[in-house]
């Protein structure tokens, strides 16, 4: 299980509305203390996601809540988003090269055709992927696991500093 911080945004009927994501780093990041991490999440300006969760853990409106995701739907997402993509770019190079071979054509033209055929069979599968953005694989659920304390988790940190 993967666990990712998030804050309950709404309550309704039994139901918990979490945002995960948006911020730019740990706090030890974003003063300019930590590893790092803070500028490139700044640079990437991560959007914010909201679940809709059952609160099984009686979270209240504004409390910090631990997010448990399966690493099987952690998988999906990689692969589809990173690993699909990549092969499909590798995939349209080796069209594009052999095209250009078999057309004998001069060899800028062959690195231009393998661009080219990379660029777009990549471009297809993210295109693909953002029409798919919403759906999860089925049978996989994420869970709220616990209510977060920020005090003892800022002095964790602090401590390891």
């Amino acid at each position: 299980m993967i666990e990712q911080q998030g804050q309950v945004v709404e309550l309704a009927d039994g139901k918990a509305r979490v945002r995960i994501g948006g911020r730019s780093g740990c706090p030890a990041c974003d003063a300019g203390k930590g590893c790092g991490a803070g500028v490139f999440g700044r640079l990437l300006q991560r959007r914010p996601v909201v679940l809709e969760l059952d609160n099984q853990v009686n979270a209240m409106c504004g409390q910090a809540v631990m997010v448990g995701l399966p690493e099987a739907l952690f998988l999906n997402l990689i692969s589809r988003l990173y690993l699909l993509p990549l092969l499909a770019g590798l995939g349209g190079a080796v069209i594009g090269h052999y095209l250009g071979g078999a057309w004998a054509v001069s060899p800028g033209a062959t690195d231009l055709l393998t661009l080219l055929f990379a660029l777009m069979s990549g471009a297809a599968v993210i295109r693909w992927n953002n029409k798919l953005s919403g759906e999860f694989p089925a049978n996989v659920t994420v869970h709220m696991l616990r209510v977060v304390d920020i005090e003892k988790l800022e002095n964790e940190q602090e401590v390891k500093l």
